[in-house]
């Protein structure tokens, strides 16, 4: 073939102007060699454009919905919450908006796309929660360090420091675990000291309740036995020393019968027959 045979081809397609369809791909879409609107959020393309008509759009459905400026012709459908998969519904679906759903408390997501819940591991006794689980996450246990303790099985508490038994007066009588708290006891001393001053004390009430019984049982008995003249003078505390001494002996009359002196016994007449004394 000669090459002036191939001049005006190559020609042609040299300087033959190439027109390019260019659309704003923010908010159009190509389709058959047009620009086509899309469709705003909330709904979806119900025709695409012709040369006489504009796309054709639709809202989209109940339980679906479309987020962004789109060129699809169906709208997505919610996220099932499944609570028998332990889900919960965090945030309500709309037109354009996906549902969000959540782990219920004391579970966690089993994988990325989070389709199931599985529950929180526990720390077992001797272990604590460093770090409690989350969404996307398990609990976090370590065992417990020196001076702290964990005697429960929990997803959520820590170790405890051993309580301090001198801050409650007492003294430790068995040491802690990581697994058990130290165990106090009142100190000895303390106690027998204590226990004397309540027995003292008791004894001492008895006592005075006795004595102030006792009291007010002679009183009675001597009300009734003696006029409140007598009373005055029979109470112990009114009785003088003068009062305790003995009586003087009786008046002795003697009397001469053959030279011999007589006692006139006290209450009889001392007078006796003439005769007699003659």
């Amino acid at each position: 073939m000669e090459p002036r045979s191939l001049f005006w081809p190559l020609a042609w397609l040299l300087f033959y102007p190439v027109f390019t369809l260019t659309c704003n791909m923010m908010d159009q879409y190509q389709n058959n060699g047009r620009c086509c609107d899309k469709c705003p959020p909330g709904s979806k393309v119900e025709s695409d454009c012709t040369e006489s008509t504009a796309t054709q759009c639709t809202a989209c459905n109940n339980g679906e919905y479309q987020a962004t400026w789109n060129q699809e012709k169906a709208c997505h459908v919610h996220h099932y919450c499944d609570h028998n998969a332990g889900l919960i519904v965090k945030t309500k679906g709309s037109s354009t908006a996906d549902a969000v759903c959540d782990c219920e408390a004391g579970r966690h997501c089993s994988s990325e796309e989070c389709a199931t819940c599985v529950k929180n591991t526990p720390c077992a006794p001797g272990y604590g929660v460093i770090q409690e689980a989350t969404q996307s996450s398990d609990t976090k246990c370590q065992p417990c360090p020196t001076g702290t303790f964990s005697d429960i099985s929990s997803s959520v508490k820590p170790c405890h420091n051993f309580t301090r038994c001198e801050n409650l007066g007492m003294v430790e009588k068995e040491s802690g675990t990581s697994s058990s708290d130290v165990i106090c006891e009142t100190r000895k001393h303390i106690a027998i000291i204590v226990s004397a001053i309540v027995i003292s004390g008791l004894v001492l009430v008895a006592l005075l309740i006795i004595i102030l019984r006792y009291r007010s049982w002679v009183k009675k008995k001597m009300q009734l036995q003696f006029p409140p003249h007598e009373q005055k003078a029979m109470m112990p505390e009114e009785i003088g020393p003068e009062e305790f001494e003995l009586p003087h002996p009786a008046p002795v009359q003697e009397t001469l019968s053959g030279q011999q002196p007589v006692v006139q016994e006290e209450g009889k007449d001392s007078r006796m027959p003439l005769q007699e004394i003659e």
